[in-house]
C-alpha cells in the first residue's frame, strides 16, 4: 500500500495513523510498502507455517497453489476469519476473511472460485476475487491457474475531507488532493500459475508463481505500487496420517527477498490432527506456528495461532479459525 507523495500529503488524521500502523505491521523494518501482502491464509495452512505449495489439495488452493484443485475428490466449501496481530497497545483491528467453493468434475478438471479480503477498521480495505482451474495433464502432473480481480480502498473521514497543508499545517478547506484527483479506490486484475508432480507414492514437488503480471495498485499514475510477484518451490512428504513440507520462495520489494518455511502434521484416530511450522528469511522475517484440526463426517473445523519471533513487539500474535463442509459423493 503506497503512501501518497508529499506534494499530496494526507492531513496527520485517524486514517494516517491507522494506515501508518498497519504498514509498520506488516512490514516492520525498513518500511517497504506494497499492496496484498502475503499473510497465512486458512488455518490449516497457517498452522503447517504457510508451507503448503507442495502439499495443496483443497479449496485454500486458490490462494497458495492452483494446481493443487485436481486433488479434490469432492465439492468443498470453506471459510475463515483471522485476527492480526491481536492485543497490540494501539488497538488496531486488522481482519481477514475467506470464503471459497471448489467443484470438481469426472473429466474436466476442477473449478474454484474464492473471496479474500482484508480490513483495517474500515478506513482501509483490499478484496480478492479469485476465479481457478486445475487438470490432470498427465498422471503425476497437474496444472493450474487463476485470474484474481483486486481491490483496494481508502475510508474517508472529516479529516480527509478537510485536508491540511504538510508544509504550514494550515486547513485547506478542501478534500485532501490525492483523493480528489484520483478517487479512494484502485482495481487491477492479476493471475497465477501452479503445478503439482508427483515423484513416488508419497513424494512430491509443487510450484507456483503468484501475481505474474505485478499490477500496480497506486492511486495515482504517478507512483508507484506494485503487487509483489512471489515463486516458490516446495516438496512434500505425505502419508495417510502425516505430511511434511518444505519450501522457498522469492519476490521483489526494494530487492529480491527469500524465505524459508517448513511445517508438519500429525492425525490421529477420532479425526484429530495437530501441526506446526517455522518460517525465516530476510527483512526480519522470523515466525513460527502452531495448530490443530478436527474431523467430523463431512465437516471440519481447524485453528492456527502465528507468532512473530522478531519485529512486532505486544502481541498475542496472529489467530485463525476455519470451517470446512465436504459435499457430495467422492468422484
Amino acid at each position: 500500500m503506497a503512501l501518497p507523495s508529499s506534494r499530496n500529503s494526507l492531513s496527520l488524521s485517524t486514517l494516517l495513523n491507522l494506515v501508518l500502523t498497519f504498514l509498520f505491521l506488516c512490514f516492520s523494518k525498513g518500511f517497504v510498502f506494497a499492496s496484498f501482502e502475503e499473510f497465512p491464509t486458512g488455518a490449516r495452512a497457517a498452522g503447517l507455517g504457510n508451507a503448503f505449495t507442495a502439499i495443496s489439495d483443497d479449496v485454500y488452493s486458490t490462494y497458495y497453489n492452483p494446481a493443487g484443485l485436481v486433488q479434490l475428490h469432492r465439492a468443498e466449501f470453506s471459510a475463515y476469519y483471522s485476527k492480526l496481530y491481536s492485543g497490540l497497545s494501539d488497538g488496531s483491528s486488522i481482519g481477514r476473511s475467506f470464503v471459497g467453493y471448489a467443484q470438481p468434475t469426472r473429466n474436466r478438471g476442477t473449478f474454484a472460485v474464492s473471496y479474500l479480503s482484508l480490513s483495517l477498521a474500515g478506513l482501509y480495505s483490499e478484496s480478492t476475487v479469485a476465479v481457478s482451474y486445475a487438470h490432470s495433464i498427465r498422471e503425476r502432473l497437474n496444472l493450474g491457474g487463476s485470474i484474481k480481480f483486486l481491490k483496494k480502498s481508502f475510508g474517508t473521514d472529516q479529516y480527509t475531507q478537510n485536508a491540511i497543508n504538510s508544509d504550514t499545517g494550515a486547513s485547506l478547506g478542501a478534500p485532501d488532493p490525492l483523493f480528489a484527483q484520483n478517487g479512494t479506490s484502485k482495481s487491477a486484475a492479476s493471475f497465477d500459475l501452479g503445478a503439482q508432480y508427483r515423484l513416488s507414492r508419497i513424494y512430491g514437488l509443487g510450484f507456483t508463481i503468484l501475481n505474474i503480471n505485478a499490477p500496480n495498485m497506486a492511486l495515482s499514475p504517478s507512483d508507484t505500487d506494485k503487487v509483489a510477484a512471489i515463486y516458490k518451490l516446495g516438496m512434500a512428504r505425505r502419508t495417510k496420517t502425516s505430511a511434511v513440507d518444505a519450501e522457498i520462495s522469492s519476490r521483489r520489494f526494494t530487492s529480491d527477498e527469500y524465505r524459508f518455511n517448513m511445517g508438519a502434521e500429525r492425525w490421529f484416530a477420532g479425526g484429530f490432527g495437530l501441526r506446526g511450522g517455522l518460517g525465516f528469511g530476510q527483512r526480519d522475517y522470523q515466525v513460527t506456528s502452531v495448530g490443530f484440526s478436527y474431523r467430523w463426517e463431512s465437516l471440519e473445523f481447524a485453528y492456527a495461532m502465528i507468532y512473530p519471533l522478531t519485529g512486532i513487539k505486544g502481541t498475542f500474535g496472529t489467530h485463525q479459525l476455519s470451517m470446512t463442509f465436504r459435499l457430495g459423493k467422492k468422484n
